[in-house]
């Protein structure tokens, strides 16, 4: 094994290929002071999880990624948008308290139970434009858009508008990795000025003409004693909805196939048995995980797996190093479907911040793998296609492409 001073934790080459510098970690330095950064890198699977449960010791009021700060001309391109709000992820207790008890209304098992019937009939319909070419790049022809469709028919938007969506999604994710240039930059700050206006009219004419879907959900939550959300706290809190309902399970359906492409015995075993499928969802969380690590700051002196933390220090609480720990998964690194414990991954976190959509990302891709390896037969990596490499970032998992061949559905008339 690599030591821990052959790595640059914020090199693109590390974030693509993380796995011996994590186990490095996990071995040599559990809490680790990033060199030149002065954050601190928590990676084991007991201090992760203390983390996530002592959230007035570690605050998530802040940032979840290492973005830089506005510049004069970003702060005047933000300006002409709506201001800043705390709400869910970047927010504590008591007041992100008020925000989740609100947006569950949104999220209620009741509204997750009636999506399995759309879910697939989205699912379905998609797999139609390709299921009698032989090939797809399941990435951007399938794992984008079910998960990307039924969050917009959830929040009760235009399907035609679904390529802003996705533009609005990326740009607001894009500044958390630290890997993009001052111009990218500049176009994130636009594009979130555009979603802003965009969905304060939405949400302004459901004020008037409410609908069944989460906008209105959003403008007629109440809770005793509470105040309702005002328009910048539901620009936050849909901007929130929309990456983490499509970003997340984009990436989960993707490392989910090329899992399964890289263990044809596994693949069968699922074809064969659907019931095995829910648990292969969370080892595949477990694997790959979608967001790799958020950030929060010490609120006082504290101290984890005996390393001294000083009140204000930035502390990455890494879930992909936590779910391949050793003393928690046995085996960790290796692929098992029938793992007995793999649904205690941190995936989703932990904790007060719990994944709200973690409930429609399970169905989602649940059903998605129960319809790909039925409808889809003999699926093999297409060759010479797939590099598979990753969406550079330190904060999400994503493969840029998945290119795939099966045998093509016989054309019906």
């Amino acid at each position: 094994m690599a030591s821990l001073d052959k790595f640059n934790p914020l090199a693109a080459e590390t974030a693509e290929n993380p796995y011996e510098f994590r186990r490095a970690l996990r071995e040599e330095a559990p809490v680790y002071q990033v060199p030149g950064a002065g954050f601190f890198i928590v990676s084991r699977y007991e201090d992760v999880m203390y983390m996530l449960c002592n959230e007035d010791v570690f605050s998530s009021k802040i940032p979840p990624g290492r973005q830089e700060e506005p510049t004069p001309e970003i702060n005047e391109i933000l300006a002409q948008g709506y201001p800043a709000a705390n709400t869910l992820l970047t927010n504590d207790p008591p007041s992100h308290t008020r925000f989740r008890a609100l947006v569950n209304r949104a999220f209620s098992a009741r509204r997750v139970a009636t999506m399995a019937t759309p879910v697939k009939t989205i699912a379905n319909e998609l797999i139609d434009r390709f299921a009698g070419d032989g090939r797809v790049e399941l990435v951007n022809q399938f794992a984008v858009g079910l998960p990307l469709t039924v969050i917009a028919d959830a929040l009760g938007v235009q399907r035609a508008d679904m390529d802003k969506f996705k533009r609005w999604s990326d740009d607001a994710v894009a500044p958390l990795g630290g890997m993009i240039s001052y111009e990218r930059r500049v176009e994130c700050a636009h594009s979130l000025v555009e979603f802003q206006h965009y969905f304060a009219v939405q949400l302004h004419e459901r004020r008037h003409e409410p609908r069944d879907d989460i906008l209105t959900d959003l403008i007629n939550a109440r809770l005793y004693g509470v105040e309702s959300l005002d328009t910048a706290e539901m620009l936050n809190i849909l901007l929130q909805l929309l990456v983490a309902g499509n970003e997340t399970t984009t990436n989960l359906i993707a490392s989910g196939m090329m899992l399964l492409l890289k263990n044809p015995p596994q693949m069968a075993s699922l074809a064969s048995d659907a019931s095995l499928i829910p648990n292969f969802i969370e080892e595949s969380l477990r694997m790959e995980s979608p967001v790799q690590q958020l950030f929060r700051q010490a609120t006082i002196d504290t101290e984890i797996g005996g390393v001294k933390i000083p009140a204000g220090s930035i502390v990455a609480a890494c879930y992909a190093s936590a779910n391949r720990d050793d003393a928690q998964f046995h085996d960790a690194d290796s692929f098992n479907p029938r793992r007995d414990n793999a649904r205690t991954h941190l995936a989703f976190g932990q904790g007060v911040h719990f994944c709200l959509g973690a409930a429609l990302a399970r169905l989602e891709a649940r059903i998605a793998f129960e319809l790909l390896l039925v409808r889809l037969k003999n699926i093999r990596l297409a060759p010479k296609l797939n590099d598979f490499r990753h969406v550079p970032s330190l904060i999400l998992r994503g493969l840029r492409e998945l290119h795939i061949e099966f045998d093509a559905e016989p054309v019906t008339k």
